[in-house]
């Protein structure tokens, strides 16, 4: 994935962004989720879409400080506490955020590892990954029906 084109990617997101925005069923508000490299890709989108509701990062890295300027949508965090590679850039991605006067509401989840969304669903997962994925999903369709 990290051999991607970025420009690709959001020129892809884009087409599926328009398109989604045109179908009958659309209510007209316009949200991003991403999961791994995916939620990266999401909070970078969030740089570039100006019509974004809201961003939704699961376990994702930030995009670089001075594109943050640039976000005009809320972005909803989900990370896990056993996970030092993402772990790390909260912080400062929080102050960053912060500095560029956006909304960064970002939540750890104590005990669960990366991917705890996927890991939390299976017969064996751990306590911790089931229970992230217990509380993520319901902040996640909490913050949803919020922007209805």
């Amino acid at each position: 994935m990290s051999h991607l084109n970025p420009d690709q990617v959001t020129a892809d997101l884009d087409a599926v962004a328009d398109y989604a925005l045109k179908i009958p069923a659309s209510n007209g508000k316009l949200f991003v989720t991403g999961f791994c490299w995916g939620g990266g890709q999401s909070f970078r989108f969030a740089t570039h879409r100006r019509d974004i509701t809201a961003a939704f990062v699961f376990y994702g890295m930030p995009p670089g400080k001075d594109a943050m300027a640039a976000i005009t949508a809320p972005v909803y965090g989900f990370y896990a506490e056993n996970d030092s590679r993402i772990g790390a850039t909260i912080s400062d991605t929080r102050e960053q955020m912060k500095a560029a006067g956006k909304t960064f509401e970002p939540v750890t989840y104590a005990g669960a590892g990366h991917g705890f969304m996927r890991a939390g669903e299976a017969p064996d997962a751990s306590d911790a990954n089931r229970q992230a994925r217990i509380d993520a999903w319901a902040r996640w369709k909490k913050i949803l029906r919020g922007s209805q």
